[in-house]
């Protein structure tokens, strides 16, 4: 199967980082900016990625879709439960990851603009509240457990990590550590782990 993305993508990594947990064999084929109308459209008509190719050709997006496609296709290791409460308790996490690296895209993107052209302070300041909130609310539901949901790695430690790792790489101003210590130490952890390791981008924007 082949995966198509770009390392400036958090929702991409996502991606990565369940097919290196599945141990999934795959081809990630990069999509310059110039070529993702020609590349991207004709699998997924909203022209965004990532987007995964299976092997028969279907194309399946976006991350949400390609995630829990992938924990179906290869049985082990789960990392999305299968029993309803559970199931929903780990899709929370990967909303609020996705919540958290959205507003960090929209903030990292609108840095590219010429001073004249970029948002307001007030929208600029709505972002990072946000993330913020993301955040606050992780750091609760994580409390002082290793993982973020049950007793095992899932989706949730991934939602987690790469919204964590892309704030890290987009926003290195913005201080989350400080007042998330739990997280801090997550992030640290799950930095350690080979999935992460090989799915860390030379540059997020």
């Amino acid at each position: 199967m082949k995966l198509l993305g770009t390392p400036a993508s958090p929702y991409v990594r996502k991606v990565r980082l369940v097919l290196e947990e599945k141990h999934i064999p795959y081809e990630y084929l990069l999509v310059p900016a110039l070529q993702r109308e020609a590349m991207v459209v004709p699998l997924n008509p909203l022209g965004k990625i990532p987007v995964l190719v299976c092997d028969n050709g279907r194309a399946i997006y976006d991350s949400p879709v390609i995630v829990e496609y992938l924990d179906g296709l290869v049985a082990e290791p789960e990392l999305i439960p299968r029993t309803f409460d559970e199931r929903i308790e780990v899709k929370r996490w990967e909303a609020l990851g996705d919540g958290i690296a959205d507003a960090t895209v929209l903030i990292s993107h609108d840095y590219r603009k010429p001073d004249a052209k970029r948002e307001t302070a007030e929208w600029y300041e709505k972002q990072r509240k946000k993330i913020h909130r993301g955040l606050a609310a992780m750091s609760k539901d994580l409390g002082d457990r290793k993982f973020c949901y049950g007793g095992s790695f899932t989706l949730a430690d991934i939602a987690a990590g790469f919204a964590m790792g892309y704030l890290d790489q987009a926003l290195p101003e913005l201080d989350w550590r400080t007042p998330h210590p739990g997280l801090s130490q997550l992030a640290e952890r799950l930095a350690a782990r080979d999935s992460f390791r090989k799915t860390l981008p030379a540059k997020a924007v």
